[in-house]
């Protein structure tokens, strides 16, 4: 098992704390001119898939991020034919926007159960 250190107290809180200093400053950068324009949500998904990889390692000595890319791609796929299938027409643009912000919602959850996780491993020691 490995011993806390001050990353792992940064991983803990920095999505969070990433999200509301988007927010509250830099919610201005994220469009670039009328054509490309970024969430909120959009600017964490790096630091998901970083901090899944390093906590889930600290926690179950392997890495839990393949198994969290293969299932976003599931859910990709999953979404990809739904659209395919809809009497609506959907821009591609869209579709990949929904599979983000689902990337989005899966990766913080796991993220958390990790996190909660590996807060209990420690505390039990």
């Amino acid at each position: 098992m490995n011993s806390f250190d001050i990353l792992e107290i940064f991983l803990y809180i920095f999505p969070i704390l990433q999200i509301m200093l988007v927010q509250l400053f830099f919610r201005s950068y994220l469009t670039y001119r009328d054509s490309f324009k970024f969430s909120v949500t959009d600017t964490v998904v790096p630091i998901l898939l970083v901090g899944i990889h390093i906590l889930s390692v600290r926690w179950l000595a392997f890495s839990l991020l393949p198994y969290y890319l293969f299932s976003i791609f599931l859910i990709g796929l999953g979404i990809t034919l739904y659209f395919e299938k809809s009497t609506y027409s959907f821009t591609a643009g869209k579709v990949f926007s929904i599979i983000i912000k689902m990337g989005f919602i899966v990766g913080f959850a796991l993220y958390y159960v990790i996190v909660i996780a590996r807060i209990i491993q420690l505390v039990r020691g």
